[in-house]
């Protein structure tokens, strides 16, 4: 059996586990993924979500480019609180 035959066949709670791995890089009792791990369980998840039907905007890396982009010069002359951009001030 290939690769791509069994990450397609995937329990969904394997799915979720590798998609939650990914998302925090590492795995539930703490352990960091290694560079290959990472590497199996993104083909895996790819696989996975394009075979069941997944929506684009459940699968693992969706940006959402729908929202507006806001420039650091407008959110400072605006200061209104309407923008998703904040100052964030670092202190020493």
């Amino acid at each position: 059996m290939k690769f791509e035959d069994v990450a397609q066949q995937l329990d969904p709670d394997i799915y979720q586990r590798f998609k939650q791995a990914l998302e925090l890089g590492r795995w539930p009792d703490g352990r960091t993924l290694t560079p290959e791990q990472k590497e199996i369980c993104m083909q895996s998840v790819m696989l996975y979500e394009a075979k069941h039907g997944v929506p684009e905007e459940q699968r693992l890396g969706y940006i959402d480019k729908s929202r507006k982009k806001v420039s650091a010069t407008a959110n400072k002359d605006k200061n209104d609180g309407d923008t998703d951009a904040d100052t964030v001030r670092i202190l020493h």
